[in-house]
């Protein structure tokens, strides 16, 4: 249950907050660390009731709490996330880069969502988010530079997330990347 909706939620859709040693609240986003922890719904207003009230988690962390960047910790944490995503979705084949294969993909309709370079010209950009409608468009913060190396390519601008089931999990963290905006 989310600790500031009060909403249910599959697991995988929240994320964990613990008791960090020097008092402050750290992001579990893995849910593996030890000791108890509060789950809460990754969405930027959730966070930021949480910084600006950090007493709704006294009852799940204990008192005196300091909640404060607790947002710019889930983004980082869910940007990490992200680029593992990536990585993988690019060794299991479901991911189609430069333009021309983006586009491809989207007028076949075998595209879920699109990622975008920072640097990605603002002229492709509005031709993708056009095309992609109403499919998810996200920017990393990666030049494209930075996000072809990721993917083990040359420079890309942008990329294709194919339907498939290894690419559940990139999906899952695009979502959350917009989320936190």
């Amino acid at each position: 249950m989310c600790v500031v909706t009060r909403e249910r939620h599959p697991q995988d859709e929240l994320v964990r907050l613990v008791l960090a040693p020097d008092g402050s609240v750290a992001v579990d986003y893995r849910a593996r660390l030890p000791g108890r922890g509060a789950w809460v719904l990754p969405r930027r207003a959730e966070l930021e009731k949480l910084e600006r009230r950090p007493g709704m988690l006294t009852r799940h962390l204990g008192p005196d709490l300091d909640g404060g960047g607790l947002l710019e910790q889930v983004r980082a944490a869910n940007l990490r996330a992200t680029l593992d995503a990536l990585t993988l979705a690019m060794r299991a084949g479901v991911l189609v880069g430069g333009k021309d294969g983006v586009r491809g993909a989207l007028a076949s309709d075998k595209a879920l969502a699109v990622v975008l370079a920072s640097d990605c010209s603002p002229r492709l950009a509005e031709d993708l988010r056009r095309r992609a409608e109403p499919k998810l468009v996200v920017e990393l913060p990666l030049d494209s530079n930075a996000l072809g190396a990721r993917v083990g390519k040359g420079a890309r601008s942008a990329l294709a997330l194919l339907r498939s089931k290894p690419g559940r999990k990139l999906l899952r963290e695009l979502h959350r990347i917009d989320t936190l905006r």
